[in-house]
């Protein structure tokens, strides 16, 4: 699974990320990946909810995609094709001493969604520092960095100070990743926040692995998320009734008894 996961997701960012001159901007898809940059096919829904706030008008067309890829799928994108997920994933791998976050870190994404998002934006205008897209560790990757890059190969070239914010801020996520599975996800993710009430009525939900669960916890320590699946699996839920649940599947992977096809539906 994680093999397979890991190929969808490199495939993922690389049609994300390989526009030349096609572009569909007037899309977003619900993924935290910049539309400043210069090989994105999709607009960042962050970006166009703050630039129309700024001008206090409702995006109706970027809204309703949103909307209906949660009722779909949930989070299923943050798990399978979010390009920063896909870097924590691959960070977190790095063998070193791993933290876990306290939980109440979990609400933070809330207000920051509401604050830097909708309302320091419609109060100030889409430009003002107050805005999440000035602070964005995707744009960080795929704007700053490649600006600053490219400076450094020019002669009169000069770099913006935001451009060295975005990229210690990129900086202190990479680190973070290391010792804290999906930490960014968990915590600052405007994305997570919008999708996470959408994973308790989304049509795609993760089948109990067991109707026979024994109380392992190997699916809470395989969780990505650390949202505890093995208490809705117990309850014959689906472990994917959680807000910030990514729709990994890895809690079926794990499961040492997981039933045979058909075995829950007769039990």
């Amino acid at each position: 699974m994680q093999k397979y996961k890991t190929l969808v997701q490199t495939i993922a960012f690389l049609l994300l990320h390989s526009s030349r001159g096609l572009e569909a901007k007037w899309l977003c898809v619900p993924v935290l990946s910049c539309h400043s940059c210069a090989l994105s096919y999709f607009a960042c829904p962050i970006g166009v909810f703050a630039h129309f706030a700024g001008h206090h008008v409702f995006p109706l067309l970027a809204f309703g995609t949103v909307l209906l890829a949660g009722v779909l799928v949930g989070r299923l994108l943050c798990g399978w094709v979010c390009p920063l997920g896909f870097l924590q994933d691959l960070l977190y791998r790095i063998k070193t001493r791993k933290f876990a976050l306290p939980a109440w870190t979990g609400w933070v994404k809330y207000p920051v969604l509401v604050l830097t998002v909708f309302a320091l934006p419609f109060a100030f205008g889409e430009e003002t520092v107050f805005s999440f897209c000035r602070y964005c560790p995707a744009a960080g990757a795929q704007v700053s960095a490649p600006a600053v890059i490219s400076a450094a190969f020019a002669e009169d070239a000069a770099v913006s100070g935001w451009s060295l914010l975005k990229i210690g801020i990129l900086a202190a996520v990479v680190v973070a990743a290391v010792f804290f599975r999906r930490g960014f996800c968990n915590v600052l993710c405007p994305i997570g926040a919008l999708l996470a009430p959408l994973n308790f009525v989304s049509f795609w939900a993760v089948k109990p692995p067991t109707s026979r669960c024994i109380s392992c916890g190997k699916c809470n320590r395989a969780c990505a998320t650390a949202v505890e699946p093995s208490a809705r699996i117990l309850a014959g839920e689906s472990p994917s009734r959680a807000a910030d649940c990514v729709v990994c599947h890895q809690c079926q992977v794990v499961c040492p008894m997981k039933d045979a096809p058909g075995e829950a539906a007769k039990n």
